[in-house]
């Protein structure tokens, strides 16, 4: 990484979550974004969708387009629609870390080779980004980045950067035995309004849970496999074997849910469990727990930073050592959070 006072980031993907991660860093002005790849062709339709966004409302400040480049206040992105990551020239912008979010395999695959000669590269959305790649999950295993030798970093999925601080957190105290987990995930660009053919290259092992994906979105819950527990292998190794997972993909636009049932080694009680989770929230150092007591339903998570916001009325212990936990996390802005917390790691060593 070259010497300066701020990272100079780029941008490969600039969809929902490219763009979350661009509105966070508007807030936070942790980096520069000086780089943006999209295969949009239209750069005043790329700066349209990130003024106007139906989930998160307007951008604060006005986003336009203006001689090949995104402009939001004095922030400038230079533009590009290259298919593949490897044709940007990012070294011609000085690029100090690539954040790849357009969660396409390919485009993992070669900036983790290095081959582009990117310092830094951060992968969202990778269930199992391979050998070569150091997943880092907040409120696991961040003191675990040593920047000399991890510069291919794996910020996970949505749905573990929820679920592994949960873990982390009862395994310590209590041991977890094992269990299930049931996600509810809102729906994706990859789906369909009306019944048609399945994103099978999201999947392509499993036809079952692609077939049923192709189904209209606006008004089905669809059972899917899912990679929630798998892609916690990376920083807890065996989990997978203990912990067995399912969900539904449902007709709403953002927040996800989860219910999480595992046996525990010592025993407990409700108590117990939540005076846990208040104890880290008042020492965590980032936002990755909340606990809330009020009835809410899931909208009311909407633009929530916190990796999991745990929902404390249905907490409860069976025999001492069945616990039951619902937890909510927005599975964009949430998760791009992290994504910014990642690259400020980066920045900060």
């Amino acid at each position: 990484m070259s010497e300066k006072s701020r990272l100079r980031v780029g941008i490969n993907g600039f969809g929902r979550i490219g763009r979350a991660i661009y509105r966070i860093n508007a807030q936070r002005d942790l980096f520069d974004v000086v780089a943006i790849n999209d295969i949009n062709p239209d750069g005043a339709n790329i700066a349209y969708l990130l003024q106007y966004d139906s989930t998160y409302g307007r951008l604060e400040q006005p986003a336009t387009f203006e001689q090949g480049e995104l402009v939001v206040g004095k922030q400038r992105s230079a533009l590009h629609h290259f298919p593949n990551v490897g044709s940007v020239p990012w070294r011609q912008h000085d690029v100090d870390v690539v954040i790849e979010s357009s969660g396409h395999p390919d485009n993992g695959a070669y900036l983790a080779s290095g081959d582009g000669g990117i310092d830094y590269m951060v992968q969202t959305y990778t269930a199992d980004p391979g050998g070569a790649v150091k997943t880092i999950i907040f409120g696991v295993n961040e003191e675990e980045f040593d920047p000399a030798s991890h510069r291919r970093l794996s910020s996970s999925i949505c749905d573990t950067i929820s679920l592994a601080p949960v873990i982390k957190l009862l395994e310590g105290r209590f041991g977890v035995v094992g269990g299930s987990l049931t996600t509810v995930h809102p729906w994706l660009n990859s789906q369909n309004l009306l019944d048609g053919q399945g994103a099978t290259w999201f999947h392509p092992q499993d036809n079952t849970s692609a077939h049923a994906l192709g189904r209209a979105a606006d008004n089905n819950l669809i059972p899917k496999s899912t990679s929630a527990v798998l892609a916690a292998e990376a920083v807890f190794p065996g989990i997978n074997s203990r912990i067995e997972s399912f969900s539904f993909r449902v007709p709403t636009s953002i927040v996800s849910g989860a219910v999480l049932n595992v046996e525990l080694e010592k025993p407990t009680d409700r108590d117990g469990v939540m005076g846990l989770f208040a104890e880290r929230e008042r020492t965590q150092e980032r936002p990755i727990f909340q606990s809330v007591e009020a009835p809410l339903v899931s909208i009311d998570y909407r633009a929530s930073e916190y990796s999991a916001n745990i929902d404390q009325r249905w907490t409860s212990v069976r025999e001492e050592r069945k616990l039951r936990m619902v937890y909510w996390y927005d599975n964009e802005w949430g998760y791009a959070s992290r994504v910014v917390d990642l690259v400020g790691l980066i920045g900060d060593r």
